[in-house]
């Protein structure tokens, strides 16, 4: 038998716990809903005490290659694969911490974490009880923006929280309730977990090039399984991949089935923490995926070592926008004629492989069929393979139903070399049947349920043309394909609320799994339209029973943005400068790592650097190049342009960042260096800033070196012709002006903002009006106004919440007004 291949499934062995043994626990009921993690911590909106006064505990410094060396023991014992070390503790409020009061009635406490040098860091809280109104923040130490919060709603039987990954060395952990409620807390953190690699990065490179995302149009006839996977961690350390499934109740039981060697018992069930739709954007770059859709905590349901199956239901529901389905499956134990597996090799972006053949039925890890027949054999992949963190993931037949699921093998890139998947008619006798089939159905094959696949749906996404005033317009119209998705037939209607664009096919009915087309072209009333930014909705309605009803932006930009501000460094900008910003000639020195500064400018020989001498030092705290206040009041569109060379360790380590504000207070990240960055020439940067700058009359962008580590210095930030390109309204077309228009918009204010904002409006006429806000998918969140309204002006607040209470998401949103066939939109930036 050949060796295991430590760079591929190898590392997914069986475990020696046999879980077959454990007896059947009842049905369990369907969890509480998926609750939201947005967070303003206390540093944010209240008067607290300084950081730099909140007691730190520090974890034990992790060496990177005696833990990679302690890997390469584990995985000879059938361990899955770890990113991070896991260090208990025992830290309540009681014994660590510093606490405070925020007013009379409410206390908070907070506690530093700190495991210098660490990738990554995530925290497990063995006892976990919060009272009602209290809550749970906790956000890196450098971000206080990027918090997560937990509160009542994650009180769970089994009495543990544990936490997603945050790429920081240092969190802030904090606690607000009510004074009166503190004697009824229970928090103790006893696992911090310090990561040595990075997850999704887990081997020396990223997974293996022949590995194919599924965002890749090979993925396109597997579009509902792909959402069915998902990759989870496992006690803080370890990962694998797993994948929701159906049951002949079809009720969307959060059930997530697994390889028994992944670790997940009666035990460690709580420690889950799964992330969902973590996968390229764009097909080839496996990566860069976001983590942000998570869901904490588990129950163990059933499982077995003979097919390496185990099952668990989720603490909660997946949240709908995740767009979650259910695999089917079949459980007569035939061998697939071909079949397909979707998974996150080494824990990267999510991957999907075929294989062209049949397989067979073996014994793990052997070729004689049947064997015993615990496990289906896949010869080679054909296309794409598996990789360590491969395990776990579901094998698809030929009629896209589950079959089994990855235990381990011998594939990888470059090698045609079989992998064994537990049989899932094995793991059905071994307890899997009572939960996939509770009805008693007897049934041998369920398809899978993808609960946001009913009723209307609606593709493309928005329609955003462009051109000179008079037209042509770029793209002249685009295509909607709506289908019907449902199982009876619906009735659709698509309305405009802005007279310049037409629709074509506006009626109609779809029978079920049919498409139609609607065609929305921009019309001669375009045309007429001065230089300007304008924005309308499209509304495509299920007329049968509005399930899927939806709304698309429509939006043309009228004229050809031009330079309005431009600092081409020959002369001192006066911008404000910290630490060793400056203006003047960069002298090519430095690159130490990394590359050197440049000896002159993109044009001319002067540039805004930091160090312009050299190197950057270690240690450094964020140091800060600012403009000064940019007016933007009457441009639309605004866009920033500049030449970069910049050089900056990974930010593990070292960090540079570009800003903006509206108002010199609070500044919103538009970009921060996500790995190591080596330039060698000058780039040209180009940032849409106009959620933010439009109309806004004192923009100040910044850039930021620093807070930089005590080791390895790269020669930092130079940038140079620095510009603002933007549409100004006043430019008329030779159409002469547009006519008076009834209602006007004005930008919101605060903006960003966080929790409220204040938007005003104004009617020439007595009209009735709307005000709207919607999502940047033109997904309606909550009516402001509808009324009857005079003349005058007008006003609304807007809490960040949609109509039925929740908080929304940080992220772009648009105030839409509609007045007596006007429309008119305002772009604004929540951050929670």
């Amino acid at each position: 038998m050949p060796t295991l291949n430590p760079a591929s499934p190898g590392t997914r062995v069986a475990s020696s716990a046999c879980l077959a043994c454990l007896l059947l626990t009842a049905l369990l009921a369907a969890p509480a809903d998926a609750v939201d993690r947005h967070a303003v911590p206390a540093a944010l909106d209240r008067d607290v005490g300084p950081l730099d006064g909140v007691q730190v505990f520090r974890a034990d410094t992790v060496d990177p290659e005696v833990a990679k060396l302690e890997d390469l023991q584990s995985e000879g014992l059938g361990l899955p694969p770890r990113f991070a070390v896991p260090q208990k503790t025992h830290i309540t409020p009681y014994t660590h911490g510093t606490w405070e009061r925020l007013d009379e009635s409410t206390r908070l406490w907070r506690l530093r974490v700190a495991s210098p040098g660490a990738l990554s860091l995530n925290l497990g809280f063995g006892r976990y009880v919060m009272p009602a109104d209290g809550r749970l923040t906790i956000h890196p130490a450098d971000d206080p923006r990027a918090a997560i919060a937990f509160d009542a709603a994650d009180n769970k039987d089994h009495g543990q929280l544990w936490t997603p990954l945050f790429e920081a060395e240092e969190l802030v952990v904090e606690v607000a309730l009510p004074a009166k409620a503190a004697n009824r807390l229970v928090l103790e953190l006893t696992s911090v977990n310090s990561g040595y690699r990075d997850f999704g990065d887990l081997f020396p490179e990223k997974s293996g090039a022949c590995n194919i995302d599924v965002v890749c149009p090979e993925g396109d006839d597997w579009r509902d399984e792909i959402q069915s996977v998902a990759v989870f961690k496992r006690s803080g350390a370890w990962y694998c991949t797993g994948f929701m499934v159906n049951n002949t109740a079809e009720d969307e039981r959060p059930l997530f089935l697994t390889a028994d060697h992944c670790g997940l018992t009666d035990i460690t069930d709580a420690t889950l923490v799964v992330y969902w739709n973590f996968q390229s954007p764009v097909c080839g770059d496996q990566g860069p995926g976001s983590l942000d859709q998570f869901q904490t905590g588990s129950t163990f349901l059933t499982g077995g070592a003979a097919s390496d199956f185990t099952l668990l239901e989720l603490d909660s529901m997946p949240e709908p926008e995740w767009n979650v389905a259910y695999a089917g499956w079949d459980n007569s134990g035939a061998d697939p004629t071909s079949a397909v597996t979707i998974h996150h090799p080494g824990t990267d972006e999510k991957s999907i492989s075929f294989e062209d053949d049949p397989c067979t039925t073996t014994s793990y890890l052997l070729d004689e069929v049947p064997g015993n027949g615990t496990h289906f054999r896949v010869a080679d992949w054909d296309l794409g393979t598996t990789e360590g963190g491969s395990s776990g993931s579901p094998l698809f037949d030929q009629d896209h139903r589950v079959v089994g699921q990855l235990h381990g093998g011998y594939a990888g890139c470059g090698n045609d070399l079989p992998d064994w998947y537990g049989k899932l008619s094995v793991s059905w006798a071994a307890g899997l049947g009572a939960y996939l089939d509770p009805l008693g159905t007897g049934a041998t094959t369920l398809d899978l349920l993808a609960p946001y696949a009913s009723g209307l749906d609606v593709s493309p996404d928005d329609l955003a043309g462009q051109g000179d005033p008079g037209g042509p317009f770029v793209p002249a119209s685009l295509d909607y394909v709506l289908t019907n998705k449902g199982d009876t037939s619906l009735d659709y209607e698509v309305s405009a609320d802005v007279d310049w664009v037409d629709v074509g096919n506006a009626v109609g009915t779809l029978a079920p799994g049919n498409q139609s087309t609607v065609n929305v072209s921009f019309n001669a009333d375009a045309e007429a339209l001065g230089t300007g930014s304008y924005g309308g909705t499209l509304n495509f309605v299920n007329l049968t029973d509005h399930d899927g009803d939806t709304t698309r932006a429509v939006s043309l930009r009228v004229g050809t943005p031009q330079v309005v501000y431009a600092w081409n460094m020959d002369a001192d900008p006066g911008w404000t400068a910290e630490g060793d910003w400056a203006w003047g000639q960069p002298q090519g020195g430095g690159g130490q790592y990394g590359g050197a500064d440049p000896a002159g400018g993109h044009t001319g020989d002067r540039v805004c650097g930091y160090a312009l001498d050299g190197d950057y030092p270690d240690g450094l705290p964020e140091r800060h190049l600012t403009t000064g206040p940019i007016d933007c009041t009457g441009l639309e569109s605004v866009t920033l342009k500049f030449r970069r060379w910049l050089n900056v360790e990974r930010p593990a380590y070292d960090h540079a960042y570009l800003r903006i504000s509206t108002d010199g207070i609070a500044y919103t990240t538009l970009w921060e260096n996500d790995a190591e960055i080596t330039d060698d020439a000058w780039s040209e940067q180009v940032f849409d800033i106009a959620d933010i700058a439009d109309g806004q009359a004192a923009v100040r962008l910044r850039w930021t070196q620093g807070t930089t580590d005590g080791s390895w210095s790269y020669s930092g930030w130079n940038i140079d012709d620095v510009e603002i390109w933007a549409l100004q309204p006043s430019l008329l077309s030779e159409a002469g002006p547009p006519a008076p228009r009834l209602a006007t918009l004005a930008p919101n204010l605060p903006n960003p903002f966080n929790p409220r904002t204040e938007i005003g409006f104004t009617l020439a006429a007595p009209a009735r009006a709307q005000l709207a806000v919607y999502d940047m998918r033109g997904r309606l969140v909550r009516i402001l106004r509808d009324d009857d309204l005079p003349a005058g002006d007008h006003t609304a607040v807007w809490d960040g919440t949609d109509t039925a209470g929740r908080a929304q998401p940080s992220g772009g949103y648009v105030f839409r007004l509609s007045a007596g066939g006007e429309s008119r939109v305002v772009k604004a930036l929540l951050l929670r």
